[in-house]
């Protein structure tokens, strides 16, 4: 019975709650528009049995250069998806995000002296103040592994230095997962840069034996080397400099600063950097050096390019676990009467859960929400047979490629930036001076554009095009020789 009751405690009922939201929130009908181009390029490699080094999908840029550095997500993700339809789609999300609460829970409990109650609501904050961000991507994997990573390089700071034979491993899948891997190995060698930093008011040191500064070395060292065993060698480590560029950055909203004029932000990131700061700062306690510049460089990054909230948030915890390590400790001993309640807590949690589970039954195409893809104007450009070459938007990019649709422009954004074909994409879609010049360049017989965009006007008021299909999400435009010729109803 004692075995039992322990484990109606505070900090199970926590996460447990949080894990089952989470499970429950990912049932929502799958709608990022990247997710449907990492499906196809999975079943890609596995129809073909080889990961391709240029571009099958667009007509633009076909047999360009491609790196594609997240093959190991999207081959798992895609056979997910061929064998348990939705439901693998959904078991994998599951289980990446409950391995990084359950790590972060781990470090934080360390960090406060076993104080388990606040560890886990550190953890859940930390992992709702990135939720926006966790969705069906390859970056899943990364958000896991720097939770993992800040988890071994506490057990090296603990003296057990054998935890780092993990790294290599670790460092190899990510790599081939994720062009995020760099991550890994500048953590290594921060650990090694700030054990030399001295005690500086309240931010306490972390000097560690010169045996175990070389071991973290030697491990990053080891971890490049076996992490080059990817099809694309040093451009999974190079591949973020990518950021640099800045017609990419100033055209994609992940790449753009934090707006936080949003009610994400509002009402979600503002309050839980300000609960971070205010107890950081007014208890006055020692605090490991390490994660306050962990925190501060996350915050920094995050500020210029906001796809890095979930790191920020996931640095977070540490400081917030330990600044409330002497919090209500009598939560870590309830009483019995406090157990039952926890146990009716769970078991209302678990129903509830179980009553929600069977919709993820179903195939992927089931789960994909028409409100975000273009699914009948897809149909009608198939069933209609209606001729390329195609003018598509951005966002519509990744699920016609889902559909085997050629396109002129998609998620996929660094094949673009080879050559001109993303800036004048970026023309077309602004109605910029050169608009007219390039439908004529590129000889587009028909085009894919959301109602309103200022392009779906021009061509709606242009006597060459006439406009075939006409729906919610997207609009299908052809060349009027075209339509003459086309067996397409309007």
């Amino acid at each position: 019975m004692q075995k039992i009751e322990r484990v109606f405690r505070v900090e199970v009922l926590i996460l447990l709650v949080w894990c089952l939201y989470f499970a429950v929130r990912a049932l929502a009908p799958l709608s990022d528009p990247d997710t449907p181009w990492h499906l196809a390029t999975g079943e890609y490699i596995l129809v073909h049995h080889q990961i391709p080094t240029t571009d099958p999908f667009s007509w633009s840029m076909r047999g360009q250069p491609w790196v594609t550095q997240e093959w190991l997500f999207e081959v798992v993700l895609a056979w997910l998806a061929n064998h348990f339809g939705f439901s693998g789609i959904w078991g994998l999300t599951v289980i990446l995000q409950t391995v990084t609460v359950l790590v972060v829970y781990r470090l934080c409990s360390s960090l406060s002296s076993g104080q388990r109650v606040f560890s886990a609501l550190a953890a859940v904050i930390a992992i709702a103040a990135g939720m926006a961000f966790w969705v069906v991507r390859p970056q899943m994997v990364s958000y896991m592994m720097f939770a993992i990573f800040l988890l071994i390089l506490r057990r090296v700071r603990e003296g057990r230095v054998y935890y780092l034979l993990f790294v290599p491993p670790l460092v190899l899948i990510w790599a081939n997962a994720h062009a995020s891997v760099s991550i890994g190995i500048l953590m290594l060698l921060f650990e090694v840069a700030v054990s030399f930093v001295p005690t500086i008011g309240r931010l306490q040191a972390v000097p560690l034996p010169n045996r175990t500064r070389v071991c973290l070395v030697l491990t990053a060292v080891v971890s490049v080397a076996l992490g080059l065993l990817n099809p694309n060698h040093v451009h999974e480590f190079t591949y973020a400099l990518l950021s640099n560029n800045s017609l990419m950055t100033n055209s994609i909203n992940e790449w753009h600063s934090p707006n936080f004029h949003s009610d994400y932000y509002k009402y979600g990131v503002i309050p839980f950097l300000a609960g971070v700061l205010l107890i950081t700062i007014l208890r006055y306690r020692p605090v490991p050096i390490q994660y306050v510049l962990y925190f501060g460089g996350c915050f920094a990054i995050t500020l210029v390019y906001q796809r890095f909230m979930p790191y920020l948030a996931i640095a977070g915890a540490p400081l917030l676990a330990s600044m409330t390590f002497d919090w209500l400790r009598v939560l870590l001993r309830p009483s019995r009467p406090f157990r039952y309640v926890c146990a009716i807590l769970m078991l209302g949690a678990v129903v509830d859960f179980a009553t929600k589970v069977p919709q993820v039954q179903g195939s992927v195409e089931s789960h994909m929400n028409a409100g975000a893809y273009p699914v009948n104007a897809v149909n009608y450009l198939i069933e209609h047979q209606v001729p390329g070459p195609l003018l598509n938007a951005y966002d519509f990019g990744g699920y016609l490629i889902y559909r085997g649709v050629p396109t002129f422009v998609d998620g996929r954004t660094d094949i673009f930036l080879q050559s001109s074909v993303f800036q004048d994409y970026m023309d077309l879609q602004n109605l910029a001076w050169d608009a007219p010049y390039l439908l004529t360049k590129y000889n587009f017989q028909s085009a894919i554009l959301p109602p309103g965009y200022a392009l779906s006007v021009y061509l709606l008021n242009n006597p060459d095009w006439t406009v075939v299909y006409q729906g919610t999400q997207a609009d299908v435009f052809v060349k009027k020789h075209t339509a003459s010729t086309s067996s397409a109803p309007l």
